[in-house]
């Protein structure tokens, strides 16, 4: 498994964009409101668009270096100075995995364990993940992403008889609004972490099928998504879920049968801190990868990089209301570093490929 095939990046791809739009939708509903599920299929739409645009350009230059390709598109010094801010939108996704999952597991299930703990708890076992290398983050990432399949499935039957789906309506009351556009951007950014696996695609091993396991990949995500939104929706109704920080948390404490068995917190447990877990190591792995394109490599860079998340991710987690700013920041920001930059990044690419084939 030293270098994975097009299969294992589908996994990649679940294990980067599954969890930040579930565990805090709250930051888009506050501006799509209703219409929040319908900003999600639009969304949802454009991401696939994207990924289908991004794996067809590396296939026709046969160019999967994702350093290659930014200096290749805008010199080698615009190019690294972009991806260095590609970098560093990886390196704040690594604060944004160890404080919503600390932060969540506080609020919702253990009050009294303070914050540092869990971040200790969740930082420190990724440490001993991402130095056994990049076989460990790829067998993890297939263990975990089927457990957290077979925990939704379950939870979602749990939960349907608590759904009302009329709650879904009427759409667009308020028309086309502003907010509806800002609540599909924000959506978009929270998917562009399906970035985060673009240095893996370097190591794939046939490209033969790679743009069919992408979009099996991102198809599987966007169900998932739109599902999950819906039933949040049709759970609480919109203006409680705008009220909770981790509603899918609290979805799950609904779940009664025969007056004892109380086990929904269980799966979403497997979901909210296995899911926050395989998005930390995806994108630290990332991170390590671009980190060595780069040439810069020194002694205890993993434990030193882990700290530099640790603080940051502490001082910001321990207050929900300053965390909530930073996840509005951060969703624009995945936006811009995410989809916005490396859509132009790989438009102009694709044309100066064109050009010096044609000049050839």
């Amino acid at each position: 498994m030293d270098k994975f095939n097009s299969m294992h990046l589908a996994f990649l791809i679940a294990g980067t964009t599954i969890v930040s739009l579930k565990t805090y939708p709250k930051i888009y509903t506050q501006n799509g409101l209703r219409d929040s599920w319908i900003a999600m299929i639009i969304a949802s739409i454009l991401i696939l668009l994207f990924m289908i645009y991004v794996i067809n350009t590396c296939r026709r230059s046969n160019t999967y270096n994702l350093l290659e390709i930014y200096q290749g598109a805008l010199g080698k010094t615009l190019g690294n100075i972009m991806l260095g801010f590609f970098c560093f939108t990886l390196y704040i996704t690594l604060i944004e995995s160890a404080a919503v999952q600390s932060s969540s597991m506080h609020t919702n299930m253990l009050l009294g364990t303070p914050i540092w703990f869990f971040i200790l708890l969740f930082v420190g076992p990724a440490i001993y993940t991402i130095v056994q290398d990049k076989v460990a983050i790829i067998t993890v990432t297939l263990v975990g992403i089927a457990l957290i399949t077979v925990a939704g499935i379950n939870l979602a039957s749990l939960s349907h008889t608590y759904k009302r789906w009329e709650l879904l309506f009427p759409i667009f009351s308020r028309g086309i609004s502003r907010g509806f556009i800002m609540s599909i951007l924000q959506i978009l950014g929270l998917y562009g972490c399906v970035a985060i696996t673009f240095p893996y695609l370097i190591d794939v091993k046939t490209q033969n099928k790679l743009l069919r396991h992408t979009m099996f990949g991102i198809l599987y995500v966007i169900q998932m998504q739109i599902v999950s939104i819906t039933g949040v929706i049709a759970t609480f109704d919109i203006g409680r879920i705008n009220q909770m920080p981790y509603p899918k948390l609290l979805q799950t404490q609904l779940v009664s049968h025969f007056r004892f068995l109380e086990a929904g917190e269980l799966f979403v447990m497997l979901q909210i801190v296995g899911g926050w877990y395989l998005k930390y190591v995806i994108t630290f792995y990332a991170l390590v990868k671009l980190l060595k394109a780069f040439r810069i490599k020194f002694k205890y860079q993993i434990y030193i990089i882990s700290l530099l998340v640790a603080v940051p991710a502490f001082l910001v987690a321990r207050n929900i209301v300053i965390l909530f700013q930073f996840l509005n920041i951060y969703a624009y920001i995945a936006l811009v570093n995410f989809i916005i930059v490396p859509t132009l990044v790989f438009l102009l690419y694709s044309v100066k490929q064109k050009r010096l084939i044609k000049g050839t």
